[in-house]
């Protein structure tokens, strides 16, 4: 099965080095062209740079816009604010409409019903597609299972975001947001990765492919000027970024005990890889198969709170929150939200 790594990113993730981006692994970009209604002023700061760059580096990109719409007017300005910012561009992924309340506008100017939400999804996604883009639609687990489960969204593409070990929902998907937590050379801070399970930009490859060559070979010679090696002694857990592999979380593939070039350093972490100049696995030299500890997940019911899990799992509230980043208040969890214990 084709297993894609990328990014997405928005002006919160600064102004990205796209080149030590495109050299750390990252194989396409989706990025935010703005928030709500088409103004000016809610346009993504960081849109028109991380077009161009990934242009100029032949990384292949999609785009997605965040909605407030209340109703579907509000959604028809959404489109032209879509349409605005995608004008004289070539994505060749998808533009995904984000459906979600991350910040509680929708709830607080009174939550849309759930036939109107999936009525506004269905404007963007439809006027986006007779516009000749690849169209998918972004949302929580939680919503697509609930407030988004209609048929008239059948037919479109899914951007799953689920954050953990593996994605759980039971439609047809393309992309999966595994994490928020990730890492990246060239973007500081934390960002979010996702799997792409198809090659949106297959077709488009060979117009690039020279550039592409060109550029990569650049990049990878100036990374592994000096190329260490690395002993594996023992089989290690193999993971997607330095940042899983220091939480030992997300395994990607097992990494067997032998001798290995360096790709890439980071955090104490090695990336070793087996074709030099070609980046492979991140590792963490401290654990071993043996040592090895499977993480531990919990749904969270009605009426829990984070002292009461820690108490069943018999581990403290502090522990929980270094494994959950996304938990940003203690006394603030959801039901079926969906947090690491161990």
């Amino acid at each position: 099965m084709t297993k894609i790594l990328g990014i997405d990113v928005s002006t919160h993730n600064g102004k990205p080095d796209w080149a030590k981006v495109k050299a750390d692994g990252v194989k396409f970009a989706m990025i935010r062209m703005g928030i709500g209604s088409d103004i000016s002023s809610q346009d993504d700061k960081e849109f028109e740079r991380n077009v161009s760059e990934c242009d100029r580096l032949g990384i292949p990109w999609g785009a997605y816009l965040y909605s407030y719409a209340l109703n579907v007017n509000d959604a028809k300005s959404e489109v032209e604010h879509a349409k605005r910012l995608l004008k004289g561009k070539k994505p060749t992924y998808p533009i995904a409409f984000d459906m979600e309340d991350a910040d509680g506008y929708k709830k607080k100017n009174g939550m849309p019903s759930n036939s109107t939400l999936v009525d506004i999804c269905e404007t963007f996604l439809s006027a986006l597609e007779k516009e000749g883009y690849k169209v998918t639609l972004y949302a929580s687990l939680s919503w697509l299972d609930n407030q988004l489960n209609n048929s008239k969204l059948d037919k479109y593409d899914k951007w799953v975001a689920q954050w953990g070990p593996k994605c759980t929902y039971g439609g047809e998907y393309s992309l999966w947001q595994y994490t928020s937590d990730g890492e990246v050379n060239g973007i500081d801070g934390r960002v979010d990765l996702n799997y792409s399970y198809k090659d949106f930009a297959a077709k488009s490859v060979s117009e690039t492919k020279k550039e592409t060559k060109k550029e990569v070979k650049k990049e990878v010679k100036s990374k592994t000027a000096t190329v260490k090696t690395y002993q594996v002694t023992k089989q290690h857990n193999g993971y997607a970024t330095a940042n899983d592999a220091k939480y030992k979380k997300n395994k990607k593939t097992t990494v067997p005990k032998g001798k290995y070039y360096v790709f890439n350093e980071s955090q104490g972490m090695i990336n070793v890889t087996t074709k030099k100049g070609v980046p492979g696995s991140w590792i963490n030299p401290s654990e071993t198969s043996a040592k090895a500890t499977n993480p531990e997940y919990y749904v969270v019911k009605n009426n829990d709170n984070l002292t009461k899990i820690a108490k069943e799992y018999k581990t403290s509230v502090a522990s929980i929150l270094a494994l959950n980043p996304s938990i940003k208040n203690k006394n603030l969890i959801y039901p079926k939200q969906k947090i690491r214990v161990k």
